[in-house]
């Protein structure tokens, strides 16, 4: 009896461990391919020589044509520069949106937003931020026969002021930031900046916040609808530069010392001057100059 009841609890022990290795087997092979952790996109673009790029279509920065598909613009002409340095091929790889991009990121359909992006906190938590290779001052914009803000911010802090933005664009973080008091009107996150101007300009909206690049474009083909106000008083001074996968430290560091290299070099000054049409509109990343400025 006890060599019995001792055999049963070896085939119950012995069949128990069997169930829980093929239980540990199963769980670790449906967490991770072949037991592997997953891919980064540093040991992507390693393996396969390229790096692969989200964009957001905006001008003069991005501009894809509908006929040919052919792509130009200020951050396409720093993205194949950068490319060049790093030996690397940049493959175009998904249009996508301002509040969207981070998502492009998580899932693995590119490797990195190549546009110039505006660093703040909220994108920070969700991604990384290359280096910056310009700044971009951002201004009110209102319609051209409105009066109330051109001398002082305060007037917009009401709550009879309806403040356009794109949804997770920065006007909207900057209005609930600055001006609590003013109502905020939302649009879809692809709308692009030519339908917050004319939300402003139909009467939508009152105002918007915009650099003055994309007032420039809008400006150029709808002249007397709208007007930059308190020039010397920008609402904020962003710095741009392309977002990568958060965590992705290597991704991060081959990113920014490629483009540093841009940036000392001069060569992104050289591309920023190419699309520098509006005063105001980019400010280039301080770099030295001549000996003394590099001194300590």
């Amino acid at each position: 009896m006890a060599f019995t009841r001792n055999l049963s609890r070896a085939v119950t022990w012995t069949v128990a461990t069997a169930l829980i290795s093929v239980a540990t087997f199963s769980v670790m092979h449906s967490r991770s391919p072949e037991g592997k952790a997953p891919e980064t996109a540093y040991s992507r673009a390693l393996k396969t020589q390229t790096i692969r790029c989200g964009y957001v279509p905006f001008p003069p920065n991005f501009v894809k044509d509908p006929n040919t598909g052919k792509i130009s613009g200020l951050d396409y002409d720093i993205t194949e520069a950068l490319g060049r340095k790093l030996g690397m091929k940049i493959v175009w790889a998904e249009e996508t949106g301002w509040g969207t991009a981070v998502a492009g990121l998580d899932t693995g359909r590119f490797d990195a937003l190549c546009n110039a992006y505006w660093i703040n906190p909220s994108t920070g938590r969700q991604a990384y931020f290359a280096r910056p290779y310009y700044y971009q001052p951002l201004f009110v914009v209102t319609r051209a026969k409105d009066a109330r803000f051109n001398r002082s911010r305060e007037a917009i802090n009401d709550s009879g002021v309806k403040i356009a933005s794109m949804d997770g664009d920065n006007p909207k973080f900057i209005a609930e930031e600055d001006f609590p008091k003013a109502q905020i009107f939302t649009l879809p996150d692809m709308a692009g900046m030519g339908m917050v101007f004319e939300s402003v300009a139909t009467g939508k909206a009152d105002l918007t916040f915009a650099s003055a690049n994309d007032f420039g474009e809008y400006n150029e083909h709808n002249r007397g609808k709208l007007k930059l106000v308190l020039i010397d008083q920008p609402v904020r001074i962003y710095p741009a530069g392309f977002i990568l996968p958060l965590g992705d430290d290597k991704f991060r560091s081959m990113i920014d010392t490629a483009m540093d290299e841009l940036i000392y070099s001069g060569q992104v000054d050289a591309i920023v001057k190419r699309y520098a049409k509006y005063p105001h509109g980019f400010i280039g990343i301080e770099r030295p100059r001549t000996l003394n400025s590099a001194a300590p």
